[in-house]
């Protein structure tokens, strides 16, 4: 009997063996995915769905293809297995071993008997569902360190101050008595911006220019003296436009003579402070070289005692600060950014930190109680860490003032310190202060006091124009004193009891705007849509004011009369641009800055036939035709010719002619 054929034999699934049972489960080396098409060797050892049909059917699962694998003896695998099949007589003689789970569960001598795969306990049954990306475990955030809040035991009485503290200061006389005899306008300057501040600014300026543009502008030292007294003449004569100082109509000499508008535009264009390959999380960065250098000069011509803490608006209108730009709807320039100052009663700057979000703070530490005090508390804390001489007073507003802050501002620092303060920060003291409802009953001038002798505080309420409550750690109410208010009802103006809390308060509070208002007088403009300028422009600002203060007050130690400051600013123009310099320009420079031509006169004047005479002056070219002579208007001041002759030329006629 010839033998079946092999498709006959493979669709009834006699398979016997070992290795067989097992290996028949396992695709071939370099097989087809399921969803191709079936090969003749994956007919031989698969059963299709009809044995005369050569089409795909869909993959079965591994559940359903086991439980139909029969497995019979190894007699009928022989007699099924053809002759020209002799690797599948090769699978029967491999000893392959079962594992442990299906040697229990399966009788070797009875292969017949196969348990479906889903009665296996130890297996899984598959899953058909989706699979899903595994999760990544999650990362558990360590918690801050909790701190507790600062905080003291208040005992509010009504009773005298124990710790009233006067601070002794030395004669000034003796601190300028070898300073400022023979100095003049652009050293004082100097003081605050030094010369290292021109070289570096002149260097990254160089550098920013060619990684912008691939080429260096080569800027000088001496450029950029030019440059920067442009920038302090432009706030003594203010134009609307920068561009006005080199046009025809409104050219100003001092400004267009002395340098070209292109070179005044290329070096505006690529006027930076920082390397801008270094850019790092610091909000203030393209700045932050020039700020920190100016306020190392400021703190090393600090020589007073007596101090304010205020906030100050640098303006800025432009989005490109994003989130550096803030609103203050009190201050009178309202836009901007925000830069607390520690100044003088004078008005001399020697501190400040431009406010950055939760990065103000970058180069500031502070202790676990100080940490916990608030941000406003915090401001006056840096501000006061760079106070070189103590015992000293400063003073701020309510914004920052806390009993907290005044108690450490005394133990730890040695720093007496007086404000105005909120009701919702008195720690119980208003409980024993009369209340402002009844203070406005009682005449003007009337206050209340409580003192905590034993945190060394005092706090007044004084009614005014209206009630204002004051908290300090070295004064108190007395000695009052009477100063003068107007009286609608008198029509004049009347003695009013003032405690000396607030004599010193107002005697000493106003250092910063003074600041201010020195500084809104000659503004150097810098409208840019670069936002670092505006504030490189504050800091020049700051520089000149130091300088005029510095020097007027050394004025009065001479007993000599000292320039106002808009002369001071002049000075410092000529200083820049011809101190240490050769008179002659180079011819390179010369050329650069051309002289406009003489500007048209309007129609109304030039076609009005009245007063049009002719005279003579120095050679130039004619407006008319363009060409030499010396003959000009003396009403229009242009040159135009008139010529007779063989080629007779009337200019003069044809100009004025509609």
């Amino acid at each position: 009997m010839a033998p079946r054929r092999t498709s006959t034999v493979f669709n009834k699934r006699v398979v016997s063996g070992r290795a067989a049972k097992i290996l028949a489960l396992i695709p071939k080396e370099h097989a087809e995915s399921e969803t191709s098409e079936r090969s003749a060797d994956e007919n031989e050892l698969h059963e299709s769905s009809t044995a005369s049909s050569n089409a795909s059917s869909p993959a079965p699962s591994l559940a359903s293809s086991l439980e139909r694998l029969n497995i019979s003896t190894s007699s009928e695998y022989e007699q099924a297995i053809p002759n020209h099949h002799p690797e599948l007589h090769s699978i029967q003689e491999m000893d392959v071993p079962l594992t442990p789970i299906m040697q229990e569960v399966i009788d070797e001598e009875n292969y017949a008997n196969v348990p479906s795969i889903s009665s296996i306990p130890s297996l899984p049954t598959p899953n058909t569902s989706r699979k899903t990306r595994s999760r990544r475990p999650q990362v558990v955030s360590k918690r801050r360190k909790v701190v507790k809040k600062f905080s003291l035991n208040y005992t509010w009485r009504r009773a005298f101050f124990q710790h009233r503290a006067e601070i002794e200061t030395t004669n000034e006389n003796d601190e300028y008595v070898d300073i400022g005899l023979n100095e003049t306008v652009l050293d004082y300057f100097m003081k605050f911006f030094s010369e290292d501040i021109f070289l570096d600014i002149v260097s990254e300026t160089n550098m920013y220019s060619v990684q912008k543009s691939g080429k260096s502008i080569d800027l000088s030292v001496d450029e950029f003296r030019d440059f920067l007294a442009i920038k302090i003449m432009m706030g003594i004569v203010v134009m609307p436009s920068y561009l006005d100082y080199w046009s025809k109509q409104f050219r100003y000499a001092p400004i267009a003579d002395l340098m070209s508008l292109k070179r005044y535009q290329q070096i505006r264009r690529y006027l930076h402070f920082a390397d801008i390959n270094f850019e790092n999380s610091d909000r203030y960065y393209k700045v932050r070289p020039v700020v920190e250098k100016i306020k190392k000069n400021c703190l090393a011509e600090e020589t007073e005692r007596s101090f304010s803490i205020d906030e100050q608006m640098i303006p800025y209108k432009g989005t490109k600060a994003g989130k550096r730009r803030q609103y203050m709807k009190d201050k009178p320039n309202k836009w901007g950014f925000k830069n607390y100052v520690r100044a003088g009663p004078s008005g001399m700057i020697y501190d400040f930190i431009l406010y950055g979000g939760e990065d103000t703070f970058r180069f500031h530490k502070f202790a676990d109680d100080e940490a916990t005090l608030g941000f406003g508390a915090q401001i006056v804390l840096a501000l006061c860490q760079s106070i070189k001489r103590r015992p000293s007073t400063v003073c701020f507003d309510n914004f920052f003032s806390s009993p907290e802050l005044v108690y450490i501002l005394r133990e730890k620092y040695g720093i007496f310190s007086l404000g105005t303060i909120r009701r919702n920060r008195l720690r119980g003291a208003d409980e024993k202060l009369v209340t402002e409802k009844l203070l406005k009953k009682k005449p003007r001038g009337s206050f209340s006091q409580v003192v905590c002798n034993s945190n060394k505080l005092a706090v007044l309420r004084w009614n005014d124009n209206k009630s204002v409550t004051f908290i300090s750690s070295y004064v108190d109410s007395e000695p009052v004193q009477k100063i003068k208010r107007y009286c609608k009802i008198a029509k004049a103006k009347v003695d009013v009891d003032c405690p000396n809390m607030v004599k010193v308060y107002n005697k000493t509070m106003g250092g910063v705007d003074l600041s201010d208002m020195l500084i809104s007088l000659y503004r150097i403009p810098f409208k840019s849509r670069r936002w670092y300028l505006s504030i490189f422009s504050q800091l020049i600002d700051i520089c000149i004011n130091n300088g005029w203060l510095l020097y007027r007050k050394h004025c009065d130690l001479k007993k000599v009369q000292a320039k106002p400051l808009k002369m001071f600013r002049h000075e410092l123009f000529a200083a820049l641009t011809k101190s240490n310099r050769a008179v002659n320009r180079n011819k390179s420079e010369e050329c650069s800055v051309k002289r406009p031509l003489t500007a048209r006169p309007v129609d109304s004047v030039r076609y009005d036939n009245v007063g049009h005479f002719m005279s003579t002056k120095t050679e130039g070219r004619c407006m008319y035709c363009n060409k030499k002579t010396v003959v000009y208007c003396m009403k229009c001041n242009v040159r135009l010719c008139f010529v007779t002759g063989k080629k007779p030329r009337n200019c003069q006629l044809n100009f004025h002619l509609k």
